[in-house]
């Protein structure tokens, strides 16, 4: 499947099953007063399919959007770790169950929230996703369509997508050189100013402990001459 129609694919089957939980806690068939065991076993296949679904959407989405991965990342480490709490409290053994299935419930709402922000994130990277890899995954697509995009018998609707994506390529290639030489200049100037450093620490260093020492010496050296000149008073 393209990625494009397998990420529209868990769009769908996420917003239905939020929509579906969200439907089960307003209707009362799940409710903070069930035993935890029972409150457990009600939710577990949705919450499985949950925690499925945001795994791959994840992939997609970094694949989409690769300049937004820190939130993706963030966002779905939230709704994950939203999900471990919900099961962790509910499997605690406690003198008041009801309390475990009250603070279990909580996670569960926020777990909707979470989900419904992930969605909301997920149309926005489908309306929106990096022009580059649009760029590729449509040259990608076509090239299946077609065949062999690069062969003489391409058509002509294509053969100016084909060399507007070369061209992007490398225009995409020279950034990258380019960026990648700044970055080497960065680092051999931040070891020169190391260096520098600790250079200047060293000889710092250095002075005050010739300093030190020549105050010693210059001490036991008053402190030689005093004795010296009151032996020479007593004789």
């Amino acid at each position: 499947m393209l990625v494009k129609a397998e990420f529209n694919e868990n769009i769908r089957e996420l917003e239905a099953l939020l929509q579906k939980m969200a439907s089960d806690i307003a209707s009362g068939a799940i409710y903070e007063k069930l035993p935890p065991q029972e409150l457990l076993s009600k939710t577990e296949p949705s919450i499985a399919r949950l925690s499925g679904l945001t795994e791959k959407s994840e992939e997609l989405m970094l694949i989409l959007k690769p300049e937004r991965a820190l939130t993706i990342k963030s966002m779905c480490n939230r709704l994950t770790q939203t999900l471990a709490n919900f099961k962790e409290i509910l499997l605690q053994n406690t003198a008041d169950p009801l309390a475990n299935s009250r603070l279990a419930f909580e996670q569960l709402r926020k777990a909707l929230a979470d989900g419904s922000d992930i969605l909301f994130m997920m149309r926005e990277i489908r309306d929106s996703p990096s022009p580059l890899i649009d760029a590729i995954l449509n040259f990608k697509k076509a090239s299946e369509t077609k065949a062999s995009v690069v062969s003489t018998q391409a058509s002509e609707d294509v053969e100016p997508f084909v060399k507007y994506i070369l061209g992007r390529i490398d225009d995409f290639r020279a950034v990258l050189i380019s960026l990648e030489k700044k970055v080497d200049e960065m680092k051999q100037i931040m070891r020169e100013l190391q260096e520098e450093s600790l250079k200047i620490l060293s000889k710092e260093t250095s002075v005050k402990m010739e300093s030190r020492e020549n105050k010693t010496e210059n001490r036991q050296l008053s402190i030689a001459n005093f004795n010296q000149t009151k032996h020479e008073e007593r004789m």
